[in-house]
């Protein structure tokens, strides 16, 4: 029996929990945990909207993180990022956790994601950050074709699509689809109005971010009260031009030499489709990896995002804030 834990059973934790209702990799136990009632109910709620798994042996909706189990198998960490820090201290100080999820924005500033990653490397904990996309087969399919490319530029745009808060997803595809692991952060192209996330304490922005190495680069723009400019992402190399459109499905490659092109037809995967995939990459096969980002990989693209992103609001405030108000 295998001992799976949820922490967080908000909107996108109680997604990670009808995935894992899916599970079918061992006979599991389920523990979810989280101090508001709220949560908990939208959680069982959602857990009632999905078929389980015969594997699923029981299930306990908890307030009290100290009825948590003390040998956890698998863990999730669907919280805010103002509170990650804090609950991973207390999960880690709890119990013993094989393998480890946690969602992003990792942390809210670089001291925050350094003190995170000493306390990983003390324990024997594996730890992977959430950025789906690297699960996608049309991402998979992507890199395979792209591994010999030597320059890569990625462009993401659309409009009102929370640059803060989503930013960090397209610099791990870029990492991912490009080899890279640190970069150069540019926030000149920002605009200055700071607007109220749509998460209450939270800060967005649009304009664009820019990063670069070497010849690998990024610029990622969200356009602010423009409507109906749909996200688009496109790749360039020195051999080809991609055009991924997730909301239809497609993505177009054009080899520029001959002037080729094929469309690739495939299907966004939302997280109540992931996670149980996850756990068995992680506990089936025997080399307990997946294909989601390693901790120390996402916190080398975290730290000059988080760098950047605070000297960027602290300029707007003429405040000096210790933390990055995104999550």
């Amino acid at each position: 029996m295998l001992n799976l834990l949820l922490i967080g059973a908000g909107q996108l934790g109680s997604r990670h929990l009808q995935a894992l209702a899916l599970s079918d990799f061992a006979d599991l136990s389920i523990q979810v945990v989280d101090p508001s009632p709220q949560a908990l109910q939208l959680a069982q709620e959602r857990w009632g909207q999905v078929v389980k798994s015969q594997h699923i042996k029981s299930i306990d909706f908890l307030t009290d993180f100290t009825e948590v189990k003390r040998d956890v198998d698998f863990c999730i960490v669907a919280t805010n990022a103002n509170c990650r820090l804090q609950v991973l201290k207390a999960l880690l100080s709890h119990a013993r956790v094989g393998q480890l999820v946690l969602e992003k924005v990792l942390f809210q500033s670089v001291e925050q994601l350094d003190e995170a990653s000493r306390l990983l490397l003390s324990v024997e904990t594996k730890a992977w950050v959430n950025c789906p996309r690297r699960m996608f087969p049309i991402y998979l399919a992507l890199r395979a074709r792209l591994v010999d490319e030597q320059k890569f530029n990625l462009q993401v745009s659309g409009s009102n699509w929370g640059l803060a808060c989503n930013a960090i997803h397209f610099i791990d595809l870029w990492a991912m689809l490009g080899g890279e692991q640190s970069y150069v952060l540019d926030t000149s192209g920002l605009d200055n109005t700071v607007v109220e996330s749509k998460r209450f304490g939270y800060k967005e922005v649009s304009g664009t971010l820019r990063g670069s190495s070497g010849e690998r680069d990024f610029s990622l723009t969200s356009f602010a009260g423009i409507d109906a400019v749909p996200l688009s992402i496109l790749i360039e190399t020195e051999r080809f031009i991609i055009n991924v459109n997730e909301t239809m499905g497609e993505c177009t490659l054009l080899t520029k030499e001959t002037g080729a092109q094929e469309v690739l037809p495939f299907s966004v995967l939302y997280q109540s489709q992931l996670s149980h995939r996850v756990g068995s990459q992680l506990f089936v096969g025997g080399d307990n990896s997946c294909e989601l980002t390693p901790f120390s990989e996402s916190a080398s693209l975290h730290a000059p995002f988080l760098h950047g992103m605070l000297e960027f609001f602290n300029k707007q405030d003429g405040c000096a804030h210790t933390l990055c108000p995104i999550t």
